[in-house]
């Protein structure tokens, strides 16, 4: 019963420092984003009025991280960077909440980033 819980020190920080600062940035948005919308949702929740500061966060951050996606991308084609982009097509598996009935079509959009596991191979079909 001890050892059912026990993660060896260190072993999620080493998951996380191997991403490539870029690719940890669009993570970061996303979950920030997330983030955001529970609480202007829990907010709202709550009081029954929308208030406009975590709508305008929740904003901020999505099109922060459309724009991180965007950004590595292109210099992924352009300069090879950041080389663990393919990394982002776990997002893709948020796609899967779509599945769901009753959620909106926004999540199916997300199984687009399944194709970001490809990533590796796109730079070795360019040359």
């Amino acid at each position: 019963m001890k050892g059912l819980l026990f993660i060896p020190r260190g072993n999620l920080k080493r998951i996380f420092i191997i991403m490539e600062k870029q690719t940890k940035i669009t993570y970061i948005l996303v979950g920030l984003s997330v983030i955001s919308v529970i609480l202007h949702n829990a907010f709202y929740g709550f009081f029954k009025i929308e208030e406009p500061v975590f709508f305008i966060l929740t904003l901020i951050f999505a099109i922060s991280f459309v724009v991180s996606v965007i950004y590595s991308t292109v210099s992924y084609f352009k300069r090879g960077i950041p080389k663990d982009l393919w990394k982002l097509g776990w997002l893709g598996l948020l796609g899967l909440l779509g599945l769901i009935p009753g959620l909106n079509y926004g999540f199916f959009g997300l199984f687009g980033f399944l194709g970001f596991f490809g990533a590796r191979s796109w730079k070795e079909n360019k040359k």
